[in-house]
């Protein structure tokens, strides 16, 4: 059987051995790996253990190493609210969590701590007592530049204990008979040539430094840097903890030689970034969001969120990058953004300090994210999913590249047809703008990709003539066999492939009758006399989100009546609000529906016009419903 209890894990060499390894050189020695040889016999002292104490923590600290430095949990640096969105400007919050420095030791905090920072004579005496600094000149109260906020790891002695002679001739005496570890906030000042009056724009500058140059100042191997602050005699200016804050994980660094930075490095990079652009969004007072990225930053992650109004909709143009970048828009369903975040680490940051003829080989694309349901619509409804986006910038004739001038000699200058002003792709455009929160951007290869050497496209095709029984067999429970055939008779091929596709879904198949009917009813009374994709597809985008027909089932299981009673099913699905509805009904708790279901019941089978009655009632509770939306930026 195997010993599991004492494995030895090293080879013991002889006496002899180790000096024709010495001797040869063949052999390295590491004093923190020194234990203490116990054997019958020997004497115990303080220093054997003491010696054995080293070892383990020095053990325990390079396996740390391996596993990952960083904050594990916890250790967020908020300036302190008071009322009103009133800062403390001296005090800063340290949020509970834990943590290991570059060194292997760990750092603890078991409950929030909130820092005063003109707190000057204890600061500044840790601060010298450390190491960290010189003892300061002037009062913390008067201190001001970039310093970075660190937990360190720290020990003293307490506990006192009778400390008996070791001689026959000793006195007994009092030690301090515990060692107590413990974690000290710190302060280090952050070396840059900047000048207090410009501590909002230092900020840029020490990014970058960060960042792009990967430069490691103020920050010692034997303190864990949880958040950098901006001083102006001693009042915090901004808080940023992403500037050095890394969560745990590899301290690997290039690979290859390929000057790619570690992976925390980047994921701190998006981090700052987000908290960054989301401080100077929340502190413009008059509503302007339009600004350009280099007022404010050096460089930029190749991925990472912008606000809506960085695109102009009146002439689709672009501030927030370079006059010279190639700058595109496009759509992307929502739940692709995090796979597009995973590839952009792969790419290299935007550096803003380049030239106008570096920026040339930069190509970005600015990306809305839409729902998966309603990306195919706007898809449908454009020639192209990219729209060029040119800089706003008066004069650019003299950058022009002399091809682009005898490009243009050589084509005639044809007046434009007219365009409708409603259905044109620029209106398109502006409506998915108009559908989301907030805009996200990524750095494009270069290397571009041949769709025919990565894969050949294979059509997917199921047995239509079961599929086309299942949707008869479901027209006709529903009882709407006129209706589909009112439809069907004036669509196009287009238009009846895609109602065919749309109510052969298994939320039709098996759903509720209010959804099938609710669904044929729309596009019926979208065009009286022609039916054609664009109309279906409209329908489509309602009908098929992840979750419909959820709150539907939840309200008849809870009333049998909006299942078997004809007639509300029919005012139901005439209201044109069937989508809304199965949303309210699936946010209300259980108490709240009880109640909307009997006035729903009564709203659908009372007066002349139910349907008006039913679409009146959704609406009001839509808005009941809906709360003043916050746009929320952020990669947590």
């Amino acid at each position: 059987m195997a010993e599991k209890t004492s494995v030895k894990t090293r080879k013991r060499l002889t006496a002899a051995e180790v000096e024709t390894h010495q001797a040869n050189g063949t052999i390295i020695e590491d004093d923190r790996r020194r234990q203490t040889l116990w054997f019958d016999g020997r004497f115990l002292d303080a220093q054997a253990l003491k010696t054995d104490q080293n070892y383990f923590r020095s053990r325990l600290a390079d396996v740390t190493r391996v596993i990952g430095v960083g904050v594990v949990q916890g250790l967020m640096v908020t300036e302190v609210q008071v009322k009103n969105n009133i800062t403390k400007s001296r005090t800063v919050a340290i949020s509970a969590g834990h943590g290991v420095t570059p060194a292997g030791d760990l750092v603890y905090l078991p409950e929030d701590l909130e820092v005063d920072l003109a707190n000057v004579a204890e600061s500044q005496l840790l601060d010298a007592s450390f190491g960290l600094a010189e003892l300061p000149r002037q009062a913390m109260h008067n201190r001001s530049g970039l310093f970075v906020i660190g937990l360190r790891p720290v020990e003293y002695a307490a506990e006192p204990i009778t400390s008996y002679p070791t001689s026959i001739t000793g006195d007994r005496s009092v030690e301090e008979g515990s060692i107590i570890e413990a974690t000290a906030v710190t302060l280090i000042p952050y070396p840059d040539q900047g000048a207090r009056t410009e501590l909002e724009k230092r900020r840029m500058h020490v990014a970058k430094e960060i960042f792009v140059d990967a430069s490691k100042k103020g920050q010692p191997a034997d303190i864990l840097p949880v958040a950098m602050i901006a001083l102006n005699l001693g009042v915090i200016q901004w808080v940023d903890p992403y500037l050095v804050r890394r969560d745990a994980g590899s301290v690997g660094h290039d690979i290859f030689g390929l000057g790619l930075s570690p992976r925390v490095l980047r994921e701190a990079f998006l981090k700052q970034y987000n908290f960054h652009l989301s401080e100077l969004l929340s502190e413009q007072q008059n509503g302007r969001t339009r600004f350009a990225a280099s007022d404010n930053f050096m460089a930029l992650p190749p991925a990472g969120p912008l606000p809506v109004e960085a695109v102009n909709v009146d002439d689709f143009t672009q501030l927030f990058f370079p006059e010279d970048m190639d700058v595109e828009l496009t759509i992307i369903p929502a739940d692709e953004l995090s796979a597009m975040l995973e590839e952009s680490f792969s790419l290299p940051p935007l550096d803003l300090t380049l030239t106008g003829d570096e920026y040339e080989s930069t190509s970005i694309l600015i990306m809305i994210p839409l729902e998966r349901h309603e990306v195919r619509q706007f898809a449908l409804s454009l020639k192209s999913v990219i729209q060029p986006l040119k800089a706003p910038v008066p004069g650019m004739v003299f950058k022009r590249q002399p091809i682009w001038s005898l490009t243009d000699l050589a084509n005639r200058r044809l007046a434009e047809p007219a365009q409708s002003v409603v259905d044109t792709a620029k209106n398109v455009w502006r409506k998915a703008l108009g559908k989301t929160n907030g805009l996200w951007y990524t750095r494009r290869r270069n290397l571009q990709y041949k769709a025919e050497i990565v894969s050949i496209p294979v059509p997917i095709t199921r047995d239509e003539e079961e599929n086309e029984v299942q949707v008869e067999a479901t027209i006709n429970r529903v009882k709407v066999q006129t209706l589909f055939k009112s439809i069907t008779d004036r669509s196009t091929i287009a238009a009846r492939a895609e109602m065919m596709t749309l109510l052969g879904g298994r939320k039709f198949i098996d759903g509720s009758n209010i959804l099938v009917r609710a669904a044929v009813s729309e596009i019926h009374s979208f065009d009286p006399e022609r039916v054609n994709r664009a109309t279906v597809v409209n329908v489509a985008t309602r009908f098929t989100k992840s979750k419909l027909g959820e709150g539907v089932r939840r309200l008849e299981d809870l009333e049998a009546t909006f299942r078997d009673d004809e007639k509300v099913v029919n005012s139901v699905s005439a209201s044109g609000k069937v989508p809304e509805l199965d949303h309210i009904a699936q946010v209300l708790s259980s108490a709240k529906l009880k109640v909307f279901s009997n006035q729903l019941l009564k709203a659908a089978t009372t007066g002349t016009a139910p349907e008006k009655q039913v679409a009146k009632l959704v609406d009001d509770k839509m808005n009941e419903l809906k709360s003043p939306t916050k746009i929320v930026r952020s990669l947590q």
